[in-house]
């Protein structure tokens, strides 16, 4: 029975180095982003509004462009938006992991940005981060329509029951430009996570082809996870080291291979089968 109500998710493995660290945190782009919400609670708490945020079409129009950057982080205090920020915060830190920092951070621009300037067009206020965390959980989704959320629910069902009940409550409030706003934000985030070597299920999502950068930093990351531990200074009084197993010399040249095409092309060079070899010899040699 423990099982029955287990939630079984991928590691992050292949995220870079924070932005900067506060204490102990480690910023990420999905932090930052989290923090900003949730500091926008403590906004309205003082100054009673958040309207400088709200995407507003006729300021917007009027030249107040930052409105189409700022509108996911305007959200009031309660329960509901803070759980919103909750799953956010957990589903995008795991794509975030997948893709590393810098790529995460234009496709939450994008993912911001292009819904706005059609929310704009069709003269439709924004103000929250909830679009912004289904385009991301469904984004985790696609790429592990499989793991387990509770009850042994996969997570392709749990996808199509959220999208399904958001469709589902835009239509019983007859919004239509919603409906738009909501087809426009998923597209944002099909083709963002193709274009990020994601969602491989789906080859019929076309891709945008970017330049290979942040393969380097996997690889740094990848190799600090492998010979992460204590450090010994070496002397007289060490014990003599035991030679590494033939298995796990052979492990290590396989995954130096598939981390070196990874740092030469990016990880959306992988194929399905090279992704899932990684996976298996990371968690071997950790």
């Amino acid at each position: 029975m423990a099982g029955r109500f287990s939630f079984s998710a991928p590691e992050s493995r292949y995220g870079g180095p924070p932005w900067f660290r506060i204490g102990q945190l480690d910023v990420t782009t999905t932090v930052l982003v989290a923090l900003a919400c949730v500091g926008s609670m403590f906004v309205y708490a003082i100054l009673g509004d958040l309207d400088p945020l709200i995407l507003w079409p006729e300021k917007v129009l009027e030249g107040q462009l930052w409105r189409l950057v700022t509108w996911p982080i305007a959200n009031g205090p309660d329960i509901w938006t803070l759980l919103t920020i909750v799953i956010f915060w957990y589903f995008g830190r795991e794509v975030e992991g997948l893709v590393g920092r810098n790529r995460f951070a234009w496709f939450l621009l994008a993912l911001t940005v292009i819904p706005g300037i059609v929310g704009t067009i069709i003269d439709l206020p924004q103000a929250g981060i909830r679009p912004i965390e289904i385009a991301v959980f469904l984004v985790f989704v696609a790429e592990y329509p499989y793991v387990r959320f509770f009850f042994g629910i996969p997570g392709w069902v749990l996808g199509a029951v959220f999208l399904g009940l958001e469709i589902l409550q835009l239509l019983g409030e007859r919004n239509e430009r919603g409906i738009i706003f909501l087809f426009v934000t998923l597209a944002v985030a099909a083709i963002g996570a193709r274009t990020m070597g994601l969602a491989e299920s789906f080859p019929w999502i076309p891709r945008i082809p970017l330049p290979s950068n942040s393969g380097s930093a996997r690889r740094s990351k990848k190799q600090r996870s492998v010979s992460s531990g204590s450090t010994v200074v070496e002397g007289p009084w060490s014990p003599p080291a035991s030679p590494p197993s033939v298995d796990a010399v052979a492990a290590q040249a396989e995954l130096d291979m598939l981390l070196d095409k990874i740092s030469a092309t990016g990880l959306d060079s992988l194929s399905a089968a090279e992704k899932r070899r990684l996976n298996e010899l990371s968690k071997k040699l950790r």
